[in-house]
C-alpha cells in the first residue's frame, strides 16, 4: 500500500483502504463532532482556541480593516505565515477566518497539491496519458448541468496529467478534478473497474483528507475533489465539504514554495492537446481568474456555488511583500476582485507601515 512521504511524518495505511468516510453536515455541535483521524470513519475536532467574535464595522472603525462584502476572509503574510489582522487585533482572529464553510472550487487548490505530490512521489511522468473514463464523463456532465464549470472533456478522451491539472485550475474543471482522482486513485490503490465512481476515486480523496491533517487544516474535510454540490456522491448534498479561510491560506502558502504549482496558477492560458475518436484536437482554456490582469496578482483560484457564494484566493507579490487574501462568501461574483484588492492595498500598507 502506498504511503506518501511528507516532512518527519508518513500517512496511515488503514486510511487507503476505507472505501468510503463517514461525515456529518457543516453545523453539527461541537459535542456531536467525532474526533477525526487517519484511520476509519473520522472527524476534525474544532480549532483549540475561538477568539471574541468582531463585527467587520468594528474591525473597519477600531483597527483600519477595510469594508468588504465577503462574510469571511483573512489576509495572511505569506513569508513568515502571520495572520496580518491577528497582529493588528492583538491576537483575535480577522473576520470569520475559522468558520467551516463550504468553499466550491477553492477544494481544486487542494486536488492539485495532492496530485502534484503523488507524481513526485511515485515519479509518474506529468506528461503520462490520462483516460477519461465513461463514468466521469456522464456523471460530471450531469453535475455541471446543476452548478458548475468544465474544461469541455469528452467520454474516452486521452490526455496528459500535465494538461489535465491545467484543466483543473483554469477553467475550474470539475470533469478534470473526477479524472485527475480517478486515475491517480489506481495508482495508490489496485483499481478495481465495476463499482461506483465514488468509490473508485475515494483513495484520491483520503489523501487529500490526510495532507489536510498533516497541514494542520483542523477546520477542512473533503467530500470530494471539485467542491461542488452533485448526486455523484449516493445523492448527498455537499455539506459534508468543509474549509475556513485560515485554512486555506496554511495550504495556499504551502503552494506558495510549489514552482510547478504556483505555474499553473499564474497562467492566464492555456493549450492542451486531446486525443479524441483517433484525432488530436486542441482546447484553449482561459483561467477564470480576473485577478492575473492587475499588476503584481499571480495565484491561485477562484470558486463559487451557490450555497458558498463566491470565493477567492489571491497571491500578491511586489519586492519582498507577499500576502495572501482568502475570501469567502462575497456578495456577488464581480465584487470579490474589489474586496480582494481594498485587502490587499490594506495590508501593503501594513506591511510598509511595519
Amino acid at each position: 500500500m502506498f504511503k506518501p512521504p511528507l516532512p518527519n511524518q508518513r500517512l496511515s495505511s488503514k486510511a487507503l483502504d476505507q472505501p468510503m468516510i463517514h461525515v456529518r453536515s457543516i453545523g453539527s455541535s461541537q459535542s456531536n463532532r467525532l474526533n477525526r483521524t487517519s484511520s476509519g470513519s473520522r472527524h476534525r475536532p474544532a480549532s483549540g482556541q475561538r477568539s471574541i467574535s468582531f463585527s467587520k464595522t468594528d474591525l473597519h472603525s477600531k483597527y483600519g480593516v477595510p469594508l468588504v462584502t465577503a462574510q469571511n476572509f483573512i489576509v495572511m503574510n505569506g513569508n513568515d505565515g502571520q495572520n496580518l489582522a491577528v497582529i493588528q487585533l492583538n491576537n483575535q482572529e480577522s473576520f470569520n477566518s475559522k468558520k467551516r464553510v463550504q468553499i466550491a472550487s477553492l477544494t481544486k487548490l487542494m486536488t492539485c497539491y495532492v496530485a502534484i505530490q503523488l507524481i513526485r512521489d511515485l515519479k509518474i511522468n506529468i506528461y503520462q496519458i490520462m483516460y477519461v473514463s465513461y463514468d466521469v464523463y456522464i456523471l460530471t456532465f450531469k453535475a455541471v448541468q446543476i452548478s458548475g464549470t468544465s474544461a469541455f472533456l469528452r467520454a474516452y478522451d486521452r490526455i496528459t496529467l500535465y494538461d489535465l491539472l491545467h484543466g483543473l485550475m483554469l477553467p475550474s474543471g470539475n470533469d478534470a478534478a473526477n479524472v485527475i482522482a480517478e486515475n491517480l486513485s489506481s495508482f495508490v490503490k489496485d483499481p478495481v473497474s465495476n463499482i461506483a465512481l465514488q468509490y473508485r476515486i475515494q483513495p484520491f480523496i483520503s489523501l487529500m483528507n490526510q495532507y489536510a491533517l498533516l497541514l494542520d487544516m483542523n477546520d477542512t474535510q473533503f467530500y470530494n475533489p471539485h467542491g461542488k454540490p452533485t448526486s455523484i456522491f449516493s445523492g448527498l448534498s455537499n455539506d459534508q465539504s468543509y474549509s475556513c479561510a485560515e485554512d486555506l491560506a496554511t495550504l495556499c502558502k504551502q503552494i506558495i514554495n510549489d514552482p510547478l504549482l504556483m505555474d499553473i496558477v499564474n497562467k492566464k492560458e492555456h493549450q492542451a492537446t486531446i486525443q479524441r475518436n483517433n484525432k488530436l484536437i486542441k482546447l484553449t482554456w482561459e483561467n477564470t481568474n480576473k485577478m492575473l490582469e492587475f499588476e503584481g496578482y499571480c495565484g491561485f483560484k477562484t470558486g463559487f456555488t451557490n450555497k458558498a457564494g463566491p470565493c477567492l484566493a489571491t497571491l500578491f507579490k511586489k519586492d519582498s511583500i507577499c500576502i495572501i487574501i482568502i475570501i469567502l462568501n462575497c456578495l456577488s461574483k464581480e465584487v470579490r476582485w474589489d474586496d480582494t484588492i481594498k485587502l490587499s492595498n490594506w495590508a501593503q500598507r501594513k506591511l510598509n507601515l511595519n
